[in-house]
């Protein structure tokens, strides 16, 4: 048998200690498991195991806030996915690419300062076939997370390629330079310091999608965003309610060959959709020019005369594109980006600084417990269902400032002369009450 000499069993010996200090240094890093509350999520996220919730749309967002960590990684299960990782706002230069259908630990962040530090965990690329899996975060020695306001604003697009950020970046490899953190929904959520829910798919129409595919309408119940026969469990609508949906589709149903007429009734079965989820929340359509934007119009104004729905708007897109294949590149993503938060502040009264949990009205779960009457010229009448006696209500611009303070005792109807007001959109409400959006003239 062959014996090592003396000085090599040594050095055999002490790089043995030494790989398994290595070991000890890794493992020794501490895990935050996916379910910690100072964790907050964005998107549609199945937490049927909350140690291991999965997600799959384009943009669904992982934030959280580390303090004395100077590295941070995370524990994922993903074989396709591309992901941004900003820090403190700023996105860092590579994307980690997820590459395994086992769960790895992938780093994220090094030579951090040991200050806190909001990170975000951003899904670039489209799902198609990949549902990923979140183990939870690794910090180095001594972090800490920290719980992290969540934006108090919500806002809903659904949306084809465009809104996926496809080949957004540049021509090439597709899934690396599609980028929904690119893309015109999430700069206007972003513009306006919002929580948002991408829904986009590359093809999808609103009622006939390139190559037969599924439309998004029948997706839209969904939790995750699958092909062919894969599984997906519904989503609880009741548990994320938007301040505003927007649709920006009709490229491809216009592709696909959709007649006008059927595209006006795919507008109003979507409609009815919605408004089942979300009794009072605001409904933007966005058409591009010659895409299907004569029938949304038409559609959009049958709604709210006709039909007698509100808050049902149109918008027609006419920026150039310049990116691959017909698709905007960055710049034209901003111009979209641009133009639509203007449409929605119309809508919505929205201004684009930053609205605290503590001034921000929560309205859409208790619109329906206060209701408002105009009976002359800026004057208002608010009665509330019983039960909700010797409240005060406030009076706030959309952004949460508080503009006016009334009394509601419960008997009998509330008045409110708004002539001393500018114009514009109000709510007017309390937590017992509830509130209501009143636009003012």
């Amino acid at each position: 048998m062959f014996t090592l000499p003396g000085s090599l069993k040594i050095w055999r010996y002490a790089t043995g200690i030494a790989l398994l200090a290595s070991s000890v240094s890794l493992l020794a890093d501490t895990l935050i498991t996916a379910d910690n509350p100072a964790i907050n999520y964005y998107g549609r996220f199945d937490f049927t195991d909350p140690k291991a919730p999965r997600f799959n749309w384009s943009g669904s967002t992982i934030e959280f806030r580390v303090n004395g960590a100077t590295a941070v990684g995370m524990e994922l299960v993903d074989g396709a996915g591309y992901y941004d990782i900003e820090v403190d706002g700023k996105v860092q230069s590579a994307p980690v690419y997820a590459d395994s259908w086992n769960s790895v630990k992938y780093p994220l962040v090094s030579s951090l300062l040991p200050d806190p530090h909001v990170i975000r965990i951003i899904r670039r690329n489209e799902p198609y076939w990949a549902i990923a899996t979140f183990g939870g975060i690794y910090l180095s020695e001594g972090g800490t997370v920290q719980p992290l306001e969540q934006p108090v604003r919500k806002m809903e697009f659904c949306g084809d390629s465009w809104t996926a950020g496809y080949f957004i970046e540049d021509c090439g490899d597709q899934q690396a330079h599609t980028n929904a953190n690119k893309s015109w929904a999430r700069l206007t959520s972003k513009a306006f310091k919002a929580q948002d829910v991408i829904l986009a798919e590359s093809g999808i129409g609103l009622m006939k999608s390139l190559g037969g595919k599924t439309c998004l309408p029948e997706k839209y119940a969904c939790t995750f965003d699958t092909m062919g026969d894969a599984a997906t469990p519904l989503w609880d609508f009741s548990t994320w309610i938007p301040d505003i949906v927007t649709i920006f589709l009709g490229i491809n149903d216009k592709s696909s060959g959709a007649s006008d007429n059927e595209y006006r009734t795919a507008v109003h079965s979507f409609v009815t959709a919605i408004r089942g989820n979300y009794l009072n929340t605001p409904i933007l359509f966005i058409a591009y020019k010659d895409c299907m934007d004569q029938a949304t119009e038409s559609a959009v104004s049958e709604e709210t005369t006709s039909l007698g729905h509100k808050d049902v708007y149109f918008y027609r897109c006419e920026t150039q594109v310049n990116g691959c294949s017909w698709h905007p590149d960055t710049a034209d993503a901003r111009e979209i980006a641009d133009s639509v938060v203007t449409g929605i502040q119309q809508i919505t009264g929205w201004d684009t600084t930053t609205v605290s949990a503590e001034q921000k009205v929560k309205c859409n779960r208790v619109y329906r417990r206060l209701e408002a009457v105009c009976i002359a010229d800026r004057t208002f009448l608010f009665s509330a269902h019983s039960g909700m006696a010797d409240q005060n209500m406030v009076v706030t611009k959309p952004d949460g400032k508080i503009v006016q303070r009334l009394q509601y005792n419960g008997n009998g109807p509330c008045r409110w002369d708004a002539s001393r007001l500018p114009e514009g959109v109000y709510i007017v409400g309390a937590l017992k009450t509830g509130w209501v959006r009143v636009l003012v003239k």
